[in-house]
């Protein structure tokens, strides 16, 4: 049976996006496992000690039931540069445990820090977050993302952040890039789209 990853921000004792993560969790037991399972993230993690101080990552590692949990201090990860990596047949549209096919694009990074994935011409994601993109002071996703992941999912419904076709000959028409996740919100470091290695 395969298994998925959730990660889950712990912010001073404050859970981020508890709703959008439970969703996600009984969309993949339902569409992957084709299992009904309702899990009630409130309840499994208030049986947890959790910190009430600092930035922490919850990670649990399911399928249609917790199989592990961790609790873990959260340093973020200093990203300059980004290269180019190409895959026409990479799938991830759940967060499965199993992440070989994005490390092995990821090893394919050379000096920079991490990738950003071309599927088809298309933009997608970097290996371990969504992408987005500023031009003239508006942030914009790609269509074509590979897992749509929590945080991207709560900018769009709140128009915090703006979907958008982006093709490899697109990138040059934009700013700054910033990479988001359930870790890293929309406050993170800005990378000028000059730190884009082809």
């Amino acid at each position: 049976m395969c298994r998925f990853i959730e990660t889950i921000r712990l912010q001073d004792g404050v859970i981020g996006n508890l709703g959008y993560h439970e969703e996600r969790m009984n969309r993949s037991v339902g569409e992957v496992l084709h299992e009904k399972k309702k899990f009630n993230l409130e309840n499994i993690l208030s049986s947890l000690t959790l910190p009430p101080k600092g930035l922490h990552r919850i990670r649990l590692i399911y399928d249609t039931e917790i199989q592990t949990t961790e609790v873990n201090p959260y340093k973020k990860k200093e990203i300059r540069q980004l290269k180019v990596v190409y895959c026409n047949s990479i799938s991830y549209d759940f967060k499965f445990e199993n992440r070989s096919e994005l490390n092995s694009l990821f090893s394919q990074r050379d000096e920079c820090d991490d990738v950003i994935i071309i599927k088809n011409y298309q933009v997608t994601d970097s290996s371990y977050a969504n992408l987005i993109f500023k031009k003239n002071g508006q942030w914009f996703t790609p269509k074509t993302f590979l897992l749509n992941g929590t945080t991207r999912k709560q900018l769009l419904e709140r128009k915090i952040i703006i979907e958008e076709k982006i093709t490899i000959n697109d990138l040059h028409r934009y700013e700054n890039v910033k990479l988001i996740n359930a870790m890293l919100l929309l406050d993170g470091p800005e990378i000028d789209v000059s730190q884009i290695v082809g």
